[in-house]
């Protein structure tokens, strides 16, 4: 009787079991496609995450989704779990993408799955995207960065600063850009990532870290209207879990226009070297009295929006009644108030060349103010130098007084050797005087070849290390850029401040010329020429070089 029990149990067991895996696949037969979005008006710029969920469709393959053309897929992924609720067994496949709106605008949304032979649509989700949202404006995101250029129209050779600022009232574990930062048209400086600084700022209301992630000084090398594009960038967020986990979070940056305007010729000076902006002088003698045979020295300090790398001497064409020496210290680049900043020292020594008093005149440095538009002179004031004690005068000694003169004369020298086994030769004293006079010249002329040949090496050995940089470099910008500093080592003439008839003038006669006009005309014009890329700037170059080489 009991065993009968337990077969009876047995049986009403299987028959549960039996009930609801029937109900679970009846479930698993009803597949289910969807599409969600995490917002629905989501701001260009921004990322967002779009999930398509594929449930109880295993095998399902993805055919497209209409309508995300319109957006950049930053990320994606797939994921798959399986799910039992109250006996019933779902699995859910997800895809997941993190887009980025490329336009504003309203955008439709649908997806394509095959499924088993049959096709099947998702439902439709309508997107709004706004326009970028001006932080001083209305409410902002809790998460965005700014695109900052400090001056959006220059002159050729002034520089500007391009400044990107990420705001967050998240906790952030680390950020960066996921394109190369790269601008036609600029030689690019970035400021090192150790000096860029983290605050707290209020806007409105809320309070937000401000991180400086990047700092550039933007050097343009033509005229022309110019586009910084747009870069994609990455910031992981922390979620605060016990790993310290982090989840990333995509923005783009905003594009600008800056446009570079050339210089007037009209009244440009003939000493200007190509300074650009608002140039500051401050000047100070350390003395105005010494002794002679001591020095005094001038000390000057070039600050301003320029670049002062095109201020490599102070002391131009000397100062009369004074030797010169003049020395320089490293450039101080700064950003305030996202404005460029530069700061030079120079130290001019001056020896006189004899005593009383010296008037030192005012030295003139011409620059273009971008304020005025016009060009200016700073100015550093002369001063009258007194110089004490007398300078050494040479003197010719001259027999004076009425001193007896003695002659001599001897009509005959008898001379007989005491070793004969010696060869006596007699010459006359004018051949001996020659021999040596002809002796000297030749050793002087020796060591004066020995010097230039010595001075000619180290000169081509620091033109070898500017050809060198060329080779090793991929950028054509540092390579034109390492190219003028060849043309002004060896003619002391700038190709990016001076017009192409200067440049002719300048070289004169010499037989690059041709070839660097050449070279100029490429990097000012459209490069998508035939035969003509980074290998043609090089190859260029190279002929110069050589040509530099036998000079």
């Amino acid at each position: 009787m009991t065993g009968n029990r337990i077969k009876l149990i047995f049986l009403i067991l299987i028959l549960i079991v039996a009930i609801l895996g029937s109900q679970a696949s009846v479930l698993a037969a009803n597949p289910e496609f969807r599409l969600e979005i995490d917002s629905l008006n989501p701001q260009k710029g921004m990322s967002t995450n779009l999930i398509l969920s594929m449930v109880n469709a295993q095998g399902a393959r993805l055919l497209s989704i209409e309508g995300l053309e319109n957006f950049e897929i930053l990320n994606s992924g797939q994921s798959t779990s399986t799910h039992v609720i109250n006996g019933d067994i779902t699995h859910q496949s997800d895809i997941r993408y993190v887009i980025m709106p490329k336009n504003a605008g309203q955008f439709t949304l649908q997806g394509t799955v095959e499924y088993k032979g049959t096709q099947y649509r998702t439902n439709k989700i309508t997107v709004n995207v706004r326009e970028s949202e001006n932080i001083d404006e209305g409410e902002v995101e809790d998460l965005f960065i700014k695109t900052i250029v400090s001056d959006d129209e220059i002159y050729s050779g002034q520089k500007v600063v391009l400044s990107y600022e990420l705001y967050s009232r998240y906790n952030i574990e680390d950020y960066g850009f996921l394109d190369n930062v790269e601008i036609d048209g600029f030689i690019i400086s970035e400021m090192p990532r150790d000096e860029l600084k983290a605050n707290y700022v209020y806007i409105g209301d809320k309070k937000y870290v401000k991180y400086e992630v990047k700092q550039m000084y933007l050097s343009p090398i033509k005229t022309g209207t110019y586009t910084i594009p747009e870069y994609n960038f990455q910031v992981n967020i922390s979620t605060g879990g016990f790993f310290s986990s982090s989840q990333p979070y995509y923005l783009r940056t905003e594009s600008r226009e800056l446009t570079v305007k050339s210089l007037p010729q009209t009244n440009k000076p003939a000493d200007f070297s190509g300074i650009v902006g608002n140039l500051e002088i401050e000047s100070e003698y350390s003395r105005k009295e010494l002794p002679y045979g001591d020095s005094l020295t001038l000390r000057v300090t070039a600050s301003g929006n320029v670049d002062l790398s095109l201020l490599d001497k102070v002391v131009k064409d000397g100062i009369p009644g004074f030797s010169v020496f003049e020395t320089e210290k490293d450039i101080e680049e700064s950003v305030v108030d996202n404005k460029y900043l530069a700061r030079k020292e120079y130290e001019i020594i001056l020896v006189p060349e004899k005593s009383g008093d010296i008037e030192i005149d005012p030295i003139y440095i011409s620059y273009f103010d971008t304020e005025s538009e016009s060009y200016k002179q700073a100015q550093i004031p002369g001063t009258t130098v007194t110089v004490t004690g007398e300078a050494p005068v040479v003197q010719t000694q001259q027999s004076k007084g009425d001193s007896a003169i003695e002659k001599v004369k001897i009509d005959q020298i008898g001379y007989i050797p005491k070793n004969e086994g010696y060869l006596t030769i007699q010459l006359k004293k004018e051949y001996i005087y020659i021999s040596l006079v002809i002796l000297v010249i030749l050793s002087l002329i020796a060591i004066s070849v020995f010097i230039i040949l010595k001075g000619k090496k180290k000169e081509d050995r620091k033109l070898w290390d500017m050809y060198k940089r060329i080779n090793n470099s991929k950028d054509e910008k540092e390579i034109y850029s390492i190219f003028n500093d060849m043309i002004k080592y060896r003619f002391n003439i700038s190709l990016k401040a001076s017009s192409k008839d200067a440049i002719k003038t300048g070289l004169g006669q010499h037989e690059i010329t041709g070839t660097v006009l050449e070279i100029m005309d490429y990097m000012e014009t459209d490069k998508n020429q035939p035969n003509k890329d980074i290998n043609y700037l090089k190859d260029s170059i190279k002929k110069i070089y050589k040509v530099l080489q036998r000079a």
